[in-house]
């Protein structure tokens, strides 16, 4: 019944991942943010436009670690699912973060929610030992062809063939 509960939260929260709003705000976080502010800002002193980015992709990051923090979504379906792009943008994002805890300087560490989040990505790689995830994949092309050919020459072996 847990499970069950999981399945609306994640995909409401996946439906945000695919708007354009947050397509843009997270590649204003990963491309210019860094190049266009100082960290020593904070988040909160950003122009609007930074700020804005900035909320959006802390927030929606900050959501899913509340989620797999509370138990509420198991960390195995939300970190081989967005542990990546969490982490990459935690790179951009960490000094204004860190200014803005200094600035704030209250107990209530700011994003700190995400930042369990992004925690728990390094702990979890490969995802075959971590979650028994095993995705296929599509070898090269040359390999792909080869592979073809030896599958075909098999099945004319297999006696079941039909």
């Amino acid at each position: 019944m847990r499970n069950s509960n999981q399945l609306p939260v994640l995909v409401e929260l996946f439906q945000e991942f695919r708007s354009a709003e947050w397509q843009r705000a997270e590649a204003y976080v990963l491309g210019r943010l860094g190049t266009e502010h100082d960290p020593q800002a904070g988040c909160s002193a950003l122009p609007d436009e930074a700020r804005i980015a900035v909320n959006k992709v802390v927030g929606y990051f900050s959501g899913f670690g509340y989620f797999v923090y509370r138990g509420m979504a198991e960390e195995s379906l939300v970190v081989p699912l967005i542990g990546y792009r969490a982490s990459r943008a935690w790179d951009a994002l960490e000094p204004f973060i860190l200014r803005e805890r200094e600035i704030r300087g209250s107990d209530d560490k700011y994003a700190n929610m995400y930042e369990d989040l992004v925690w728990r990505v390094p702990r979890h790689v490969p995802l075959i030992t971590s979650y028994g995830l095993y995705p296929s994949s599509l070898p090269t092309t040359p390999k792909r062809n080869r592979l073809r050919k030896r599958m075909r020459k098999l099945r004319m072996r297999l006696p079941w063939r039909g």
